[in-house]
Protein backbone atom coordinates (compact mmCIF):
# COMPACT_ATOMS: atom_id res chain seq x y z
CA UNK A 1 0.00 0.00 0.00
CA UNK A 2 0.96 3.64 -0.53
CA UNK A 3 2.34 5.31 2.50
CA UNK A 4 0.64 7.77 4.56
CA UNK A 5 2.01 9.59 7.64
CA UNK A 6 0.05 7.16 9.89
CA UNK A 7 2.07 4.17 8.36
CA UNK A 8 5.19 6.65 8.46
CA UNK A 9 5.23 7.04 12.06
CA UNK A 10 5.05 3.38 12.69
CA UNK A 11 8.51 2.85 10.87
CA UNK A 12 11.67 1.92 13.17
CA UNK A 13 13.58 5.35 11.68
CA UNK A 14 9.99 7.96 13.00
CA UNK A 15 9.15 5.86 15.69
CA UNK A 16 12.62 6.21 17.99
CA UNK A 17 11.96 9.95 17.78
CA UNK A 18 8.79 9.66 19.85
CA UNK A 19 6.33 11.04 17.30
CA UNK A 20 3.72 12.69 19.42
CA UNK A 21 0.43 13.44 16.90
CA UNK A 22 -0.68 16.85 18.10
CA UNK A 23 -3.17 17.30 15.54
CA UNK A 24 -4.68 14.54 13.38
CA UNK A 25 -7.83 13.48 11.45
CA UNK A 26 -8.32 11.99 8.68
CA UNK A 27 -5.61 14.09 6.71
CA UNK A 28 -2.78 11.12 8.25
CA UNK A 29 -4.27 8.13 6.17
CA UNK A 30 -3.94 10.25 2.78
CA UNK A 31 -1.42 9.26 0.50
CA UNK A 32 2.36 10.17 0.79
CA UNK A 33 3.68 10.99 -2.51
CA UNK A 34 7.16 11.90 -1.24
CA UNK A 35 9.11 13.12 1.76
CA UNK A 36 10.82 16.82 1.76
CA UNK A 37 13.24 18.24 4.10
CA UNK A 38 13.29 21.99 4.85
CA UNK A 39 14.73 24.48 7.01
CA UNK A 40 13.53 27.24 4.63
CA UNK A 41 10.77 29.60 5.61
CA UNK A 42 9.61 30.08 2.49
CA UNK A 43 8.60 26.70 0.30
CA UNK A 44 5.15 27.22 -1.89
CA UNK A 45 7.03 26.78 -4.92
CA UNK A 46 9.10 23.86 -4.21
CA UNK A 47 5.83 21.90 -3.28
CA UNK A 48 3.65 19.91 -5.81
CA UNK A 49 1.22 18.59 -3.14
CA UNK A 50 1.04 15.48 -1.29
CA UNK A 51 4.44 15.92 0.68
CA UNK A 52 5.36 15.45 4.03
CA UNK A 53 7.69 18.27 5.14
CA UNK A 54 10.47 17.37 7.89
CA UNK A 55 11.82 19.91 9.81
CA UNK A 56 14.19 20.77 13.09
CA UNK A 57 11.39 23.79 13.42
CA UNK A 58 14.00 27.08 12.13
CA UNK A 59 11.13 28.06 10.22
CA UNK A 60 9.28 28.48 13.08
CA UNK A 61 11.64 29.95 15.49
CA UNK A 62 13.20 33.65 15.83
CA UNK A 63 12.23 37.11 15.55
CA UNK A 64 11.81 37.06 11.94
CA UNK A 65 10.10 33.72 11.52
CA UNK A 66 6.21 33.91 10.29
CA UNK A 67 5.18 30.25 11.92
CA UNK A 68 1.29 30.66 11.27
CA UNK A 69 2.47 31.89 7.55
CA UNK A 70 4.37 28.82 7.35
CA UNK A 71 1.41 26.44 8.35
CA UNK A 72 -0.58 28.11 5.71
CA UNK A 73 2.41 27.95 3.14
CA UNK A 74 1.67 23.73 3.65
CA UNK A 75 -1.77 23.76 3.35
CA UNK A 76 -2.15 25.61 0.44
CA UNK A 77 0.90 22.99 -1.93
CA UNK A 78 -2.02 20.49 -0.41
CA UNK A 79 1.23 18.82 1.93
CA UNK A 80 0.18 15.59 3.70
CA UNK A 81 1.56 17.15 7.10
CA UNK A 82 4.12 18.92 8.96
CA UNK A 83 6.93 16.57 11.31
CA UNK A 84 8.75 18.98 13.46
CA UNK A 85 11.75 17.65 15.90
CA UNK A 86 11.68 19.58 19.34
CA UNK A 87 15.46 20.15 20.39
CA UNK A 88 16.92 22.97 21.91
CA UNK A 89 16.29 25.64 19.06
CA UNK A 90 12.42 24.56 19.40
CA UNK A 91 11.84 22.87 22.40
CA UNK A 92 8.07 23.26 21.91
CA UNK A 93 5.20 23.62 19.27
CA UNK A 94 4.35 27.30 19.09
CA UNK A 95 0.52 27.49 19.65
CA UNK A 96 -0.07 29.74 16.95
CA UNK A 97 1.38 26.87 14.63
CA UNK A 98 -1.10 24.19 16.58
CA UNK A 99 -3.99 26.52 16.40
CA UNK A 100 -3.20 27.54 12.35
CA UNK A 101 -2.85 23.40 11.77
CA UNK A 102 -6.50 22.76 13.07
CA UNK A 103 -7.60 25.27 11.37
CA UNK A 104 -6.23 23.81 7.84
CA UNK A 105 -6.78 20.42 8.74
CA UNK A 106 -2.61 19.61 8.48
CA UNK A 107 -2.03 17.08 10.51
CA UNK A 108 1.03 18.17 12.53
CA UNK A 109 3.56 15.32 14.69
CA UNK A 110 6.01 16.77 16.86
CA UNK A 111 9.24 14.07 17.66
CA UNK A 112 10.21 14.42 21.06
CA UNK A 113 13.39 12.32 20.39
CA UNK A 114 16.34 13.41 17.68
CA UNK A 115 15.84 11.28 14.16
CA UNK A 116 18.07 11.24 11.03
CA UNK A 117 16.08 12.97 8.73
CA UNK A 118 18.43 10.78 5.88
CA UNK A 119 17.23 8.12 7.54
CA UNK A 120 13.42 8.81 7.17
CA UNK A 121 13.28 9.90 3.61
CA UNK A 122 15.42 6.97 2.74
CA UNK A 123 12.91 4.57 4.05
CA UNK A 124 9.83 6.05 3.11
CA UNK A 125 11.31 6.93 -0.65
CA UNK A 126 12.24 3.24 -0.50
CA UNK A 127 8.47 2.77 0.58
CA UNK A 128 7.37 4.82 -2.39
CA UNK A 129 9.23 3.43 -5.24
CA UNK A 130 8.63 -0.08 -4.04
CA UNK A 131 4.68 0.72 -3.86
CA UNK A 132 5.14 2.45 -7.54
CA UNK A 133 6.90 -0.43 -8.73
CA UNK A 134 3.91 -2.87 -7.49
CA UNK A 135 1.47 -0.94 -8.97
CA UNK A 136 3.12 -1.31 -12.80
CA UNK A 137 3.91 -4.76 -11.69
CA UNK A 138 -0.38 -4.67 -10.62
CA UNK A 139 -0.95 -3.19 -14.20
CA UNK A 140 0.76 -5.78 -16.42
CA UNK A 141 -0.77 -8.50 -14.80
CA UNK A 142 -4.14 -7.08 -15.25
CA UNK A 143 -3.25 -6.25 -18.42
CA UNK A 144 -2.19 -9.84 -19.48
CA UNK A 145 -5.11 -11.32 -17.69
CA UNK A 146 -7.86 -9.48 -19.58
CA UNK A 147 -6.22 -9.77 -22.88
CA UNK A 148 -5.94 -13.54 -22.15
CA UNK A 149 -9.90 -13.44 -21.62
CA UNK A 150 -10.53 -11.20 -24.65
CA UNK A 151 -9.08 -13.57 -26.31
CA UNK A 152 -10.15 -16.81 -25.45
CA UNK A 153 -13.87 -15.23 -25.53
CA UNK A 154 -14.78 -15.73 -22.36
CA UNK A 155 -18.03 -15.23 -20.91
CA UNK A 156 -19.31 -12.86 -18.33
CA UNK A 157 -19.15 -15.17 -15.46
CA UNK A 158 -15.58 -16.17 -16.38
CA UNK A 159 -14.85 -12.14 -16.32
CA UNK A 160 -16.52 -11.57 -13.17
CA UNK A 161 -14.81 -13.98 -11.66
CA UNK A 162 -11.29 -13.47 -12.37
CA UNK A 163 -11.66 -9.83 -12.26
CA UNK A 164 -12.66 -10.00 -8.18
CA UNK A 165 -10.26 -12.60 -7.60
CA UNK A 166 -7.50 -9.34 -9.00
CA UNK A 167 -8.45 -7.20 -5.98
CA UNK A 168 -9.84 -9.62 -3.60
CA UNK A 169 -13.45 -7.91 -3.77
CA UNK A 170 -16.42 -9.30 -4.20
CA UNK A 171 -17.96 -8.50 -7.69
CA UNK A 172 -21.28 -8.11 -9.57
CA UNK A 173 -22.31 -7.51 -12.54
CA UNK A 174 -25.82 -6.57 -13.34
CA UNK A 175 -27.65 -5.75 -16.52
CA UNK A 176 -29.92 -2.14 -17.47
CA UNK A 177 -32.62 -3.83 -15.47
CA UNK A 178 -30.93 -4.37 -12.03
CA UNK A 179 -30.76 -8.01 -12.63
CA UNK A 180 -27.59 -9.76 -11.65
CA UNK A 181 -25.62 -11.22 -14.21
CA UNK A 182 -23.18 -12.76 -12.48
CA UNK A 183 -21.50 -12.69 -9.42
CA UNK A 184 -18.20 -13.35 -7.63
CA UNK A 185 -18.18 -13.08 -3.87
CA UNK A 186 -15.04 -13.13 -2.17
CA UNK A 187 -15.46 -13.78 1.41
CA UNK A 188 -19.18 -13.32 1.41
CA UNK A 189 -22.22 -15.03 1.49
CA UNK A 190 -24.22 -14.78 -1.62
CA UNK A 191 -27.17 -14.27 -0.04
CA UNK A 192 -25.65 -10.99 2.00
CA UNK A 193 -24.63 -9.87 -1.24
CA UNK A 194 -28.09 -9.89 -3.17
CA UNK A 195 -30.12 -9.32 -0.15
CA UNK A 196 -32.85 -6.24 -1.43
CA UNK A 197 -30.32 -5.80 -4.10
CA UNK A 198 -32.86 -4.47 -7.12
CA UNK A 199 -33.62 -1.46 -4.17
CA UNK A 200 -30.25 -1.14 -3.29
CA UNK A 201 -28.78 -0.86 -6.77
CA UNK A 202 -31.54 1.77 -7.63
CA UNK A 203 -30.40 3.97 -4.64
CA UNK A 204 -27.15 4.10 -6.34
CA UNK A 205 -27.00 6.22 -9.36
CA UNK A 206 -25.66 4.85 -12.59
CA UNK A 207 -22.59 6.92 -13.28
CA UNK A 208 -21.59 8.15 -16.72
CA UNK A 209 -17.53 6.75 -15.49
CA UNK A 210 -15.83 4.66 -13.12
CA UNK A 211 -16.72 6.08 -9.41
CA UNK A 212 -18.52 5.98 -6.41
CA UNK A 213 -22.28 6.28 -5.76
CA UNK A 214 -24.80 5.63 -3.74
CA UNK A 215 -25.31 5.53 0.00
CA UNK A 216 -23.41 2.74 0.38
CA UNK A 217 -20.48 3.89 -1.07
CA UNK A 218 -20.78 1.18 -4.27
CA UNK A 219 -17.50 1.61 -6.63
CA UNK A 220 -19.32 0.74 -10.20
CA UNK A 221 -18.06 1.09 -13.85
CA UNK A 222 -20.35 1.17 -16.47
CA UNK A 223 -20.42 -1.43 -19.19
CA UNK A 224 -20.81 -0.60 -22.73
CA UNK A 225 -20.72 1.78 -25.40
CA UNK A 226 -20.54 5.57 -24.14
CA UNK A 227 -24.02 6.52 -23.72
CA UNK A 228 -25.31 3.59 -23.88
CA UNK A 229 -24.38 1.38 -21.58
CA UNK A 230 -26.09 -1.97 -20.81
CA UNK A 231 -24.77 -2.56 -17.68
CA UNK A 232 -22.43 -1.67 -15.13
CA UNK A 233 -19.95 -3.44 -12.84
CA UNK A 234 -20.09 -2.77 -8.92
CA UNK A 235 -18.08 -3.60 -6.30
CA UNK A 236 -20.77 -3.04 -3.26
CA UNK A 237 -18.92 -2.29 -0.33
CA UNK A 238 -15.82 -0.41 1.13
CA UNK A 239 -12.92 -1.75 -0.65
CA UNK A 240 -9.30 -1.84 0.54
CA UNK A 241 -7.53 0.07 -2.73
CA UNK A 242 -10.38 1.62 -4.55
CA UNK A 243 -7.64 3.14 -7.13
CA UNK A 244 -6.96 -1.02 -8.36
CA UNK A 245 -10.17 -2.31 -7.74
CA UNK A 246 -11.31 0.83 -10.36
CA UNK A 247 -8.62 -0.19 -12.61
CA UNK A 248 -9.57 -3.82 -12.94
CA UNK A 249 -13.16 -2.75 -13.10
CA UNK A 250 -12.68 -0.31 -16.09
CA UNK A 251 -10.49 -3.12 -17.80
CA UNK A 252 -13.22 -5.15 -17.10
CA UNK A 253 -15.80 -3.73 -18.36
CA UNK A 254 -13.96 -2.98 -21.78
CA UNK A 255 -13.54 -7.07 -21.41
CA UNK A 256 -16.95 -7.93 -21.45
CA UNK A 257 -18.12 -5.18 -24.34
CA UNK A 258 -15.38 -6.47 -26.12
CA UNK A 259 -17.32 -10.42 -25.65
CA UNK A 260 -21.20 -8.67 -26.60
CA UNK A 261 -19.42 -6.83 -29.51
CA UNK A 262 -18.13 -10.85 -30.81
CA UNK A 263 -21.31 -12.24 -29.52
CA UNK A 264 -23.52 -9.77 -31.10
CA UNK A 265 -26.49 -11.50 -28.73
CA UNK A 266 -28.85 -9.04 -26.83
CA UNK A 267 -30.11 -11.82 -25.03
CA UNK A 268 -26.98 -13.87 -24.67
CA UNK A 269 -25.92 -12.24 -21.01
CA UNK A 270 -28.80 -13.64 -19.55
CA UNK A 271 -28.44 -16.56 -21.31
CA UNK A 272 -24.69 -17.06 -19.78
CA UNK A 273 -26.13 -15.93 -16.26
CA UNK A 274 -28.61 -18.77 -15.92
CA UNK A 275 -26.84 -21.20 -17.64
CA UNK A 276 -23.57 -20.40 -15.23
CA UNK A 277 -26.29 -20.93 -12.21
CA UNK A 278 -27.82 -24.04 -13.47
CA UNK A 279 -24.60 -25.39 -13.69
CA UNK A 280 -22.87 -24.31 -10.34
CA UNK A 281 -26.30 -25.95 -8.66
CA UNK A 282 -25.90 -29.58 -10.67
CA UNK A 283 -22.54 -29.51 -9.83
CA UNK A 284 -22.92 -28.52 -6.30
CA UNK A 285 -20.90 -25.24 -6.09
CA UNK A 286 -24.08 -23.60 -4.34
CA UNK A 287 -25.53 -25.76 -1.52
CA UNK A 288 -27.89 -23.34 0.15
CA UNK A 289 -31.24 -23.33 -0.70
CA UNK A 290 -31.34 -19.62 0.50
CA UNK A 291 -28.18 -18.50 -1.45
CA UNK A 292 -29.75 -20.60 -4.79
CA UNK A 293 -32.86 -18.82 -4.50
CA UNK A 294 -31.37 -15.80 -3.97
CA UNK A 295 -29.07 -15.65 -6.82
CA UNK A 296 -32.28 -17.02 -8.75
CA UNK A 297 -34.46 -14.23 -7.88
CA UNK A 298 -31.42 -11.32 -9.43
CA UNK A 299 -31.96 -13.35 -12.58
CA UNK A 300 -35.53 -12.00 -12.91
CA UNK A 301 -36.56 -15.95 -11.73
CA UNK A 302 -39.18 -15.27 -8.57
CA UNK A 303 -38.95 -17.84 -5.32
CA UNK A 304 -41.94 -20.35 -5.90
CA UNK A 305 -42.83 -22.94 -3.73
CA UNK A 306 -42.59 -25.33 -6.34
CA UNK A 307 -39.72 -26.52 -8.75
CA UNK A 308 -40.55 -28.51 -11.71
CA UNK A 309 -37.01 -30.49 -13.39
CA UNK A 310 -37.81 -30.89 -17.19
CA UNK A 311 -34.64 -32.00 -19.83
CA UNK A 312 -35.17 -30.81 -23.85
CA UNK A 313 -33.83 -33.27 -25.65
CA UNK A 314 -32.75 -32.31 -29.11
CA UNK A 315 -30.64 -35.28 -30.12
CA UNK A 316 -26.87 -36.03 -30.11
CA UNK A 317 -25.24 -33.66 -32.38
CA UNK A 318 -22.87 -35.72 -35.15
CA UNK A 319 -20.50 -32.95 -36.00
CA UNK A 320 -17.17 -33.01 -34.28
CA UNK A 321 -16.61 -29.41 -35.39
CA UNK A 322 -16.01 -27.42 -31.93
CA UNK A 323 -17.85 -24.30 -33.60
CA UNK A 324 -20.99 -26.02 -35.60
CA UNK A 325 -21.88 -27.47 -32.00
CA UNK A 326 -21.46 -24.36 -29.97
CA UNK A 327 -23.81 -22.83 -32.44
CA UNK A 328 -26.06 -25.81 -32.54
CA UNK A 329 -26.27 -25.73 -28.31
CA UNK A 330 -26.59 -22.13 -28.24
CA UNK A 331 -29.42 -22.16 -30.86
CA UNK A 332 -31.02 -25.23 -28.67
CA UNK A 333 -30.41 -22.92 -25.33
CA UNK A 334 -32.27 -20.06 -27.46
CA UNK A 335 -35.14 -22.20 -28.81
CA UNK A 336 -35.57 -23.78 -24.80
CA UNK A 337 -35.82 -20.07 -23.97
CA UNK A 338 -38.23 -18.66 -26.44
CA UNK A 339 -40.33 -21.69 -25.29
CA UNK A 340 -40.39 -20.80 -21.92
CA UNK A 341 -41.22 -17.46 -22.47
CA UNK A 342 -44.41 -18.19 -25.31
CA UNK A 343 -45.77 -20.77 -22.83
CA UNK A 344 -45.43 -17.56 -20.18
CA UNK A 345 -43.37 -19.76 -17.29
CA UNK A 346 -40.21 -18.88 -15.21
CA UNK A 347 -37.29 -21.14 -15.75
CA UNK A 348 -33.59 -21.42 -15.25
CA UNK A 349 -32.15 -22.78 -18.33
CA UNK A 350 -28.88 -24.17 -20.01
CA UNK A 351 -27.05 -26.78 -21.31
CA UNK A 352 -26.52 -30.24 -19.29
CA UNK A 353 -25.12 -32.16 -22.06
CA UNK A 354 -24.81 -32.76 -25.92
CA UNK A 355 -28.09 -31.74 -27.30
CA UNK A 356 -29.80 -31.50 -24.17
CA UNK A 357 -31.12 -28.57 -22.09
CA UNK A 358 -31.77 -28.40 -18.93
CA UNK A 359 -34.73 -26.14 -17.29
CA UNK A 360 -35.89 -26.03 -13.84
CA UNK A 361 -39.72 -24.33 -13.73
CA UNK A 362 -40.46 -22.13 -11.22
CA UNK A 363 -43.97 -22.99 -10.57
CA UNK A 364 -46.95 -20.62 -10.37
CA UNK A 365 -48.85 -21.07 -7.22
CA UNK A 366 -51.73 -22.87 -7.96
CA UNK A 367 -50.79 -24.02 -10.98
CA UNK A 368 -50.76 -27.78 -12.05
CA UNK A 369 -47.86 -29.06 -13.72
CA UNK A 370 -49.25 -30.81 -16.39
CA UNK A 371 -50.86 -27.91 -17.66
CA UNK A 372 -47.81 -25.86 -17.37
CA UNK A 373 -45.80 -28.99 -19.32
CA UNK A 374 -48.77 -29.16 -21.99
CA UNK A 375 -47.79 -25.08 -22.53
CA UNK A 376 -44.25 -25.77 -22.80
CA UNK A 377 -44.42 -28.65 -25.36
CA UNK A 378 -46.76 -26.53 -27.50
CA UNK A 379 -44.55 -23.96 -27.39
CA UNK A 380 -41.37 -26.05 -28.53
CA UNK A 381 -43.63 -27.67 -31.02
CA UNK A 382 -44.23 -24.31 -32.48
CA UNK A 383 -40.87 -23.03 -31.95
CA UNK A 384 -38.44 -21.66 -34.76
CA UNK A 385 -34.85 -21.92 -35.21
CA UNK A 386 -34.12 -25.60 -34.81
CA UNK A 387 -35.37 -28.79 -36.81
CA UNK A 388 -34.65 -31.10 -34.53
CA UNK A 389 -37.98 -32.82 -32.99
CA UNK A 390 -37.76 -32.29 -28.75
CA UNK A 391 -38.34 -35.14 -26.67
CA UNK A 392 -39.36 -33.45 -22.79
CA UNK A 393 -37.77 -35.42 -19.91
CA UNK A 394 -39.98 -34.64 -16.54
CA UNK A 395 -38.57 -34.97 -12.59
CA UNK A 396 -40.50 -35.15 -9.82
CA UNK A 397 -41.75 -31.57 -8.52
CA UNK A 398 -39.48 -30.48 -5.45
CA UNK A 399 -40.49 -27.65 -3.09
CA UNK A 400 -36.62 -26.11 -3.04
CA UNK A 401 -34.78 -25.45 -6.40
CA UNK A 402 -31.70 -26.99 -5.23
CA UNK A 403 -33.98 -30.08 -4.81
CA UNK A 404 -35.01 -29.88 -8.14
CA UNK A 405 -31.87 -28.94 -9.99
CA UNK A 406 -30.75 -32.20 -8.12
CA UNK A 407 -33.03 -34.52 -10.34
CA UNK A 408 -31.83 -32.84 -13.66
CA UNK A 409 -29.16 -35.48 -14.56
CA UNK A 410 -31.68 -38.55 -13.62
CA UNK A 411 -34.37 -36.01 -15.98
CA UNK A 412 -31.82 -36.26 -18.51
CA UNK A 413 -31.52 -40.32 -18.95
CA UNK A 414 -35.45 -40.21 -18.60
CA UNK A 415 -35.60 -37.80 -21.97
CA UNK A 416 -32.90 -39.98 -23.73
CA UNK A 417 -34.81 -42.93 -22.52
CA UNK A 418 -38.06 -42.00 -23.75
CA UNK A 419 -36.69 -40.29 -27.12
CA UNK A 420 -35.25 -44.29 -27.99
CA UNK A 421 -38.58 -45.90 -27.16
CA UNK A 422 -40.35 -46.84 -30.06
CA UNK A 423 -43.83 -46.15 -30.83
CA UNK A 424 -45.65 -42.52 -31.32
CA UNK A 425 -43.79 -40.06 -29.45
CA UNK A 426 -45.19 -38.57 -26.44
CA UNK A 427 -45.76 -34.53 -25.46
CA UNK A 428 -43.51 -35.35 -22.17
CA UNK A 429 -42.10 -38.60 -20.26
CA UNK A 430 -41.76 -39.10 -16.57
CA UNK A 431 -39.97 -42.31 -15.13
CA UNK A 432 -42.52 -44.63 -15.10
CA UNK A 433 -42.78 -43.96 -18.94
CA UNK A 434 -39.44 -45.35 -19.26
CA UNK A 435 -39.95 -48.63 -17.65
CA UNK A 436 -36.57 -50.01 -16.15
CA UNK A 437 -34.26 -47.49 -17.00
CA UNK A 438 -36.61 -44.37 -15.35
CA UNK A 439 -36.57 -46.68 -12.44
CA UNK A 440 -32.93 -47.49 -12.26
CA UNK A 441 -32.43 -43.36 -12.85
CA UNK A 442 -34.34 -42.66 -9.97
CA UNK A 443 -33.13 -45.37 -7.42
CA UNK A 444 -29.25 -44.87 -8.52
CA UNK A 445 -28.56 -43.45 -5.07
CA UNK A 446 -30.11 -46.27 -2.57
CA UNK A 447 -28.09 -48.51 -1.09
CA UNK A 448 -29.09 -51.62 -2.03
CA UNK A 449 -29.48 -51.03 -5.52
CA UNK A 450 -25.38 -49.65 -5.81
CA UNK A 451 -24.74 -53.11 -2.88
CA UNK A 452 -26.83 -54.94 -5.70
CA UNK A 453 -24.84 -53.12 -8.43
CA UNK A 454 -21.33 -53.54 -6.75
CA UNK A 455 -21.53 -57.36 -6.17
CA UNK A 456 -22.42 -57.46 -10.11
CA UNK A 457 -19.43 -55.57 -11.27
CA UNK A 458 -16.88 -55.35 -8.64
CA UNK A 459 -14.28 -57.93 -10.03
CA UNK A 460 -14.54 -56.55 -13.59
CA UNK A 461 -13.82 -52.97 -12.49
CA UNK A 462 -11.25 -54.38 -10.18
CA UNK A 463 -9.66 -56.25 -12.96
CA UNK A 464 -10.30 -52.72 -15.58
CA UNK A 465 -8.92 -50.82 -12.82
CA UNK A 466 -5.41 -52.56 -12.92
CA UNK A 467 -5.24 -53.24 -16.66
CA UNK A 468 -5.68 -52.07 -20.28
CA UNK A 469 -8.54 -54.82 -21.08
CA UNK A 470 -11.50 -52.58 -20.63
CA UNK A 471 -13.70 -55.87 -20.59
CA UNK A 472 -16.56 -53.31 -19.36
CA UNK A 473 -16.95 -51.71 -22.45
CA UNK A 474 -17.37 -54.89 -24.09
CA UNK A 475 -20.27 -56.11 -21.62
CA UNK A 476 -21.55 -52.89 -22.55
CA UNK A 477 -21.37 -53.97 -26.21
CA UNK A 478 -22.86 -57.31 -25.90
CA UNK A 479 -25.45 -56.31 -23.78
CA UNK A 480 -26.98 -53.89 -25.70
CA UNK A 481 -26.67 -56.32 -28.68
CA UNK A 482 -28.51 -58.89 -26.92
CA UNK A 483 -25.27 -61.01 -27.31
CA UNK A 484 -25.32 -61.51 -30.91
CA UNK A 485 -21.52 -61.92 -31.34
CA UNK A 486 -21.55 -61.50 -34.80
CA UNK A 487 -22.91 -57.78 -34.09
CA UNK A 488 -20.45 -57.61 -30.47
CA UNK A 489 -17.66 -58.48 -32.93
CA UNK A 490 -17.90 -55.78 -35.35
CA UNK A 491 -18.82 -53.28 -33.05
CA UNK A 492 -15.79 -54.11 -30.81
CA UNK A 493 -13.39 -54.34 -33.90
CA UNK A 494 -12.21 -57.94 -33.27
CA UNK A 495 -12.24 -60.87 -35.12
CA UNK A 496 -14.68 -63.47 -33.88
CA UNK A 497 -12.10 -65.75 -32.13
CA UNK A 498 -10.74 -62.74 -30.66
CA UNK A 499 -13.77 -61.86 -29.10
CA UNK A 500 -14.24 -65.17 -27.94
CA UNK A 501 -11.59 -65.05 -25.99
CA UNK A 502 -12.29 -62.01 -24.23
CA UNK A 503 -16.24 -63.21 -23.07
CA UNK A 504 -14.58 -66.67 -22.02
CA UNK A 505 -12.21 -63.91 -19.62
CA UNK A 506 -15.33 -61.87 -18.46
CA UNK A 507 -17.23 -64.91 -18.04
CA UNK A 508 -14.50 -66.25 -16.05
CA UNK A 509 -13.82 -63.14 -14.07
CA UNK A 510 -17.67 -62.69 -13.25
CA UNK A 511 -18.59 -66.25 -12.39
CA UNK A 512 -21.63 -66.10 -15.02
CA UNK A 513 -22.54 -67.98 -17.98
CA UNK A 514 -23.31 -64.74 -20.63
CA UNK A 515 -25.84 -66.90 -22.31
CA UNK A 516 -27.62 -67.25 -19.06
CA UNK A 517 -30.81 -64.85 -19.49
CA UNK A 518 -31.07 -63.97 -15.97
CA UNK A 519 -27.18 -63.14 -15.60
CA UNK A 520 -27.44 -60.76 -18.58
CA UNK A 521 -30.51 -59.52 -17.07
CA UNK A 522 -28.55 -58.77 -13.67
CA UNK A 523 -25.39 -57.64 -15.41
CA UNK A 524 -27.68 -55.45 -17.71
CA UNK A 525 -29.24 -53.52 -14.61
CA UNK A 526 -25.77 -53.48 -12.58
CA UNK A 527 -24.07 -51.84 -15.74
CA UNK A 528 -26.87 -49.29 -16.10
CA UNK A 529 -26.93 -48.37 -12.48
CA UNK A 530 -22.93 -48.11 -12.86
CA UNK A 531 -22.99 -45.50 -15.48
CA UNK A 532 -25.55 -43.21 -14.04
CA UNK A 533 -23.56 -43.13 -10.86
CA UNK A 534 -20.44 -42.67 -13.12
CA UNK A 535 -22.38 -39.39 -14.50
CA UNK A 536 -23.48 -37.81 -10.97
CA UNK A 537 -21.32 -34.68 -9.41
CA UNK A 538 -19.68 -36.02 -6.62
CA UNK A 539 -20.92 -33.84 -3.66
CA UNK A 540 -18.19 -32.88 -0.59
Amino acid sequence: MTPTLRSMLTMKVLADGLPDVVVGGAGLDRPVRWVHVTEMRDLLDLLDGQEVVLTTGLPLAGPDADPSGFVRQLAAADACGLVVELGARLPELPPEVVAEARTHGLPLVALRGPVKFVEVTEAVHRAIVGEQYRGLAFAQQTHEVFTELSLDSADAATIVTRAAALVDETIVLEDAGRHVVALAAADRSPRDVLDRWEERSRAAPVLAEAGTTGAEGWLTCPVGLRGSAWGRLVAPQAVADPVETSVVLQRAAQALQLSRLVERDVAGLQFQARESLLLDLMEARVVDEVDAVARARALGVPARSQYLPVVAHFGATAVTDQIVRQRRARAQLEAAGGAVRAAGLDAIAGGVADGHVGLVLALRPGARDDAALTALSSAFSSRQGTRDPVTLGIGLTSTSLLGATAQLRTTMHIASAGRALPGPPRPWYRSGDVRIRGLVAELQSDDRVVAFAESELGPLLAHDAGTRDDLLRLLRSYLRLGGNKAAVAADAHLSRQALYGRLRRLETILGVDLDDAESTLSLGVAVLVHDLRAAAPRRV
